[in-house]
This record gives structure tokens, sequence and C-alpha cells, in this order.
């Protein structure tokens, strides 16, 4: 099986998401129990409430249509449409800019150059931090400003980013 471009199927997806007034948050090509699956997930915009069942029938119609006339994925496969959900993924800027203020777990990837402390202790002989969990304080271009308890403000640049998502606080 060739392998998938996922940048070339989000440059076809995403204007057709967008175009129905959702946001892609989201795709990923994965082998699952009973073959390949193409797994889109999407969210309302900002201040729309929440996706609904039927609001992932629509898109499912629509992206289904869409790798039907273009024929991009190799085989057969599954589509599965979901919300981002609780733990909604952090990929891009404006992902990120939309939870300032609220809390988020973010995972540097191996590769990363260290993310350095814009306050609080620092120790330079110590072994490069991956993981962060605090709150986002700002997004400027392509960096992310977090408030780690205990730890000061990092910055980390978006594109070193392994995983991110943002956490639901029970009030």
């Amino acid at each position: 099986m060739k392998p998938v471009d996922l940048k070339a199927l989000t440059k076809l997806i995403e204007p057709a998401v967008d175009g129905q007034g959702y946001e892609l948050v989201d795709l990923e090509w994965t082998r699952g129990l009973s073959g390949w699956v193409l797994r889109v997930t999407i969210d309302r915009l900002p201040g729309q409430g929440h996706v609904s069942h039927q609001d992932c029938v629509a898109v499912s119609r629509e992206v289904s249509a869409l790798l039907d006339v273009h024929d991009v994925l190799p085989g057969a496969y599954s589509l599965e449409v979901s919300s981002p959900g609780v733990d909604r993924p952090l990929k891009k800027g404006r992902d990120f800019a939309r939870f300032i203020g609220k809390k988020a777990k973010v995972r540097l990837r191996p590769d990363a150059e260290q993310s350095f402390a814009l306050q609080g202790p620092r120790q330079p002989d110590s072994v490069p931090r991956r993981n962060f969990s605090g709150t986002i304080e700002a997004v400027e271009g392509d960096r992310v400003r977090m408030a780690v308890e205990g730890a000061g403000c990092f910055e980390l640049v978006i594109e070193e980013i392994e995983k991110a998502n943002a956490v639901f606080e029970f009030v």
C-alpha cells in the first residue's frame, strides 16, 4: 500500500469542511482492526456550541463524495468523522489561541530544541524538558507561551510539538 500524503489530503478536505461552517481539527490515516481508516476530526467555530451527530453525518457525506471523485486513497478504507471531545487536540496557532487562559498538556518531539523558560527556575545542566502541563497565556507567531505551575513560564515552538491537548476542567 502506497503512503498517504496527509498534507495534500488536508488541502483537499479542509475547504469542504470550512465551506460547511466547521473547522478541520485533525486527519489521521491508520490501520484499524478491519482495515484502513481515515479519521476526520471536526469542530464548530468558537461560540457555536458542540459538534452533533448530524454535523458528523453532513461532513461525512461531503468528504466521502470528495474522496470518491478525486480517488486519492489507495484501496478500501473506512471514513470516520467525529468531534474532538473534551481533550481536543491542539495543532495550529489558532487552536492554541482559541484556548488562551485554559489548561493544556504539551509534549515536545524528542528532537526539539530545548524550549526556554521565560521566568522561573532554570537548571542548565538538567535533562531537557519535553512535557508541559499548564495554562496557555499567549500565542505569538509560531510560539506558544505557557505558565507551568511551580516551574515558571515557557515559550514553545509550535512546529516542535509532538502532541498537545486541551485539558477539560470540571467546575
